[in-house]
């Protein structure tokens, strides 16, 4: 197998950056010194540049079926806007539907996957706690999984885990060593306010925000810390986007609770002003993006390391379905884009002096690869997967549908102005991105076992 040797980068390690050589041989790092001496080796030179450890997207929705279609990318051009993203693993939810078993379902997904240029795993979304189901979560880590999650919303949609199946849920999975993800909020405090609208005939986009205010995903992270604290299990928390519920998660925090939280590239960036433009429906997401106060509240998380990670929640729809709703949220499919533009997207604020590039790499990198016990991943260190990004601080540019990847007609991120460039993306030893020319193949991408 060729080696490459990185040269004179920046390399951004677990806690600081030191300019050194990377050595990459069979897949892995092999030595990280200065002034490496290889002639067999492929030689990039990354003087002036960061080289960072591949971003993990631990948030992705893939050809799944919502709002009576399914999400429009699939396993293969998902994971290309992965790998043009800098993004070299994601996991995947896998939501039981109509399957008999949990690992009838992972199959279906492990054959669905096969087409992704970059490395993946799977959570298990749960929308039932019977007896079986519970049972068979014993031996879910013979599939290689190790997360689940449960919502606390789409009651309508039969989805919905009720408090007392959650904390079975928890009480089993703390047994079998699994961590529980929740979609977090207030579902009757929703249902209530959407039913009010229906009667008065406001179901404009900017509505989806007001059924879905910052009271009800607050509300809905107070009452998972609680079932979390009554089962003493730990829980992560997905896609907080306000500012009394991640106030609420830094609380439990400084009490002593094992509790993680994520939040999103969109509520970074975005207010719930959007819901008031000509393409609202683009935005609709759940929960819903928020007021500025909110957006100031996750920066200050995310600085104070209250956030511990930061992923996409990546779900887009095709315009003509986000259409549906354009005139009654209620029809609009729920989820944007964003895996193409999350490193990219924090990088820059690192380039900006908002965050370090270390914060970068720990928000989407290393604490993804440790919470969900994601091996040989996350961080740039001798016998780890030699999964590196690139990064030039000093090109910069622009993001533009046209050029993406994804299988998408429309962006939130359509014209984003970035101060760096994301040169060359590197998985388990082969580059699969270089100076944005795409030599990935697609199924080179493996299934990551976890636990």
């Amino acid at each position: 197998m060729s080696k490459i040797l990185i040269k004179n980068g920046f390399v951004v390690l677990l806690d600081r950056i030191e300019q050194k050589d990377i050595l990459i041989e069979n897949e892995k790092i092999k030595m990280i010194d200065d002034d490496i001496v290889d002639s067999d080796a492929t030689i990039l030179n990354a003087k002036g540049k960061y080289v960072l450890p591949g971003a993990i997207d631990v948030h992705t929705h893939f050809h799944m079926a919502f709002g009576g279609t399914y999400s429009s990318d699939d396993y293969e051009s998902g994971s290309l806007g992965a790998l043009r993203g800098g993004v070299t693993t994601y996991l995947d939810y896998a939501i039981l539907k109509e399957e008999k078993s949990l690992k009838e379902l992972i199959d279906s997904k492990l054959s669905l996957a096969k087409t992704s240029y970059v490395d993946y795993g799977f959570h298990i979304a749960l929308t039932r706690s019977d007896d079986k189901t519970l049972e068979e979560l014993d031996h879910i880590r013979d599939y290689g999984v190790a997360s689940l999650k449960c919502f606390m919303v789409y009651k309508k949609e039969n989805m919905m885990i009720s408090d007392d199946q959650l904390k079975k849920i928890l009480l089993v999975a703390k047994k079998n060593n699994l961590l529980v993800n929740v979609h977090a909020e207030d579902v009757d405090m929703i249902d209530d306010n959407i039913d009010r609208f229906v009667k008065e005939g406001t179901l404009d986009n900017y509505h989806h925000y007001l059924s879905r205010p910052e009271e009800a995903e607050y509300r809905g992270v107070l009452k998972a810390l609680s079932i979390a604290k009554e089962a003493d299990a730990p829980l992560y928390i997905v896609h907080n986007a306000c500012e009394d519920g991640i106030n609420a998660i830094r609380q439990a925090k400084q009490n002593g609770q094992k509790v993680f939280a994520e939040t999103c590239p969109q509520y970074l960036n975005f207010t719930c002003d959007v819901y008031k433009r000509e393409d609202a429906q683009n935005y609709v997401c759940s929960p819903a993006i928020k007021g500025q106060t909110s957006q100031d509240a996750l920066w200050k998380a995310i600085i104070d390391h209250t956030v511990d990670t930061v992923a996409t929640d990546h779900c887009p729809f095709l315009l003509e379905e986000k259409l549906w709703g354009k005139n009654d949220f209620r029809k609009t499919p729920n989820g944007c884009d964003g895996i193409e533009n999350l490193y990219p997207y924090m990088l820059d604020k690192a380039n900006q002096g908002i965050i370090t590039f270390v914060d970068a790499a720990r928000l989407c990198s290393s604490n993804p690869a440790k919470i969900f016990q994601i091996p040989h991943k996350g961080e740039i260190k001798v016998g780890n997967d030699a999964d590196l990004v690139i990064y030039n601080p000093n090109v910069p540019s622009v993001f533009h549908i046209a050029d993406s990847l994804s299988n998408c007609e429309y962006s939130i991120w359509e014209g984003y102005q970035y101060s760096g460039t994301i040169q060359t993306v590197i998985l388990r030893g082969t580059i699969l991105m270089d100076y944005g020319r795409i030599s990935g193949e697609i199924g080179y991408g493996k299934f990551i076992k976890r636990g």
